[in-house]
């Protein structure tokens, strides 16, 4: 059973806020679009992923929580890209989305990934992360009283990822071979550690717990671009509020939506909510009454009174678009 889905990270929501709204002259523009195309290319990852879950048919009951984030006693952030709960054991997944052929120094604890063009790269090792990960599991629910198996696995979402004999005694796979290790681990794993009711408990006590991470935007809100972006020009041209519609000079069209897009980037700029006046100054609009009747229409949850009233922007505004 799905308990948690997989969502786009504040991370990747922020970097392509800055795709459309920081300058293509500003010096860090191409740092920001390839450490985007890097965190794109590790959520593709992920969702291959999760549907080869989907294609896993357990009899046993057990719950899947993907992307949770768990802070321990000491404060540090144990990110886990999915768990599996059952009555027999905790599977912890940590995948990598790597292309090339790859090797592991075991005794220096790193990866080394060697391109087809003979660069050479150095990563973190997945399997420092999910031991670590494993252990605060272990202390966290033998706090409440429970003692079951915690398992852990790291797994290549990208088929082009060539791992030599290093990797041979390591707990690494390719996603193909997903079925079959859950299949093997529930073989060698026969013994219920936890009730069906514990297993619940337990799980919803993982969701209680987590906290998504939040991406610090370390680009002053001055160096970007503010109001509503035209979408057909590639977000380049700014839209002008004429007789309540969105137009670009540029290309002329109309662009309505641009107003939500902009929204949601203001809520990733500055805050979760806006007043008239902020509203006015980042759109370039002159007429309070007219924002006013724009954020009436939008139906959005209003906090304080007149001057100090604040509307409050959803997080998930562009899902209905």
């Amino acid at each position: 059973m799905l308990l948690k889905k997989r969502e786009v990270s504040s991370k990747q929501l922020t970097l392509e806020m800055l795709e459309r709204r920081l300058p293509k002259s500003h010096p860090q523009t191409t740092y920001y679009q390839d450490l985007l195309n890097r965190t794109r290319a590790g959520y593709a990852g992920e969702q291959r992923v999760d549907r080869e879950w989907q294609s896993i048919y357990l009899e046993q009951t057990h719950y899947l929580l993907h992307d949770v984030a768990l802070k321990d006693e000491g404060g540090s952030i144990h990110q886990m890209d999915t768990l599996l709960m059952s009555q027999n054991f905790i599977l912890i997944v940590e995948i990598k989305n790597i292309v090339g052929r790859v090797e592991y120094m075991e005794g220096n604890h790193q990866f080394i990934r060697i391109t087809s063009n003979g660069r050479v790269d150095g990563f973190r090792n997945p399997f420092d992360q999910v031991k670590r990960h494993a252990r605060f599991l272990r202390r966290l629910f033998q706090m409440s009283g429970h003692h079951i198996p915690i398992e852990y696995i790291v797994i290549s979402a990208n088929p082009n990822m060539i791992m030599t004999p290093t990797f041979l005694s390591q707990p690494i796979i390719h996603v193909s071979g997903l079925a079959e290790r859950i299949y093997k681990l529930f073989k060698q794993h026969q013994q219920v550690c936890l009730s069906e009711k514990d297993l619940r408990e337990l799980s919803a006590h993982i969701l209680t717990r987590h906290k998504p991470i939040q991406w610090t935007l370390d680009i002053k809100v001055g160096e970007l671009k503010k109001g509503a972006l035209c979408s057909h020009c590639h977000f380049d041209h700014v839209l002008r509020y004429i007789h309540g519609k969105w137009h670009c000079s540029n290309c002329q069209s109309i662009d309505n939506q641009s107003m939500l897009i902009a929204l949601h980037d203001f809520r990733l700029m500055i805050s979760n909510n806006i007043t008239n006046a902020q509203f006015r100054n980042f759109f370039d609009i002159d007429s309070e009454k007219a924002v006013y009747y724009l954020l009436k229409k939008l139906k959005f949850e209003a906090i304080g009174e007149k001057k100090n009233r604040k509307y409050i922007i959803p997080a998930k505004l562009l899902d209905e678009m």
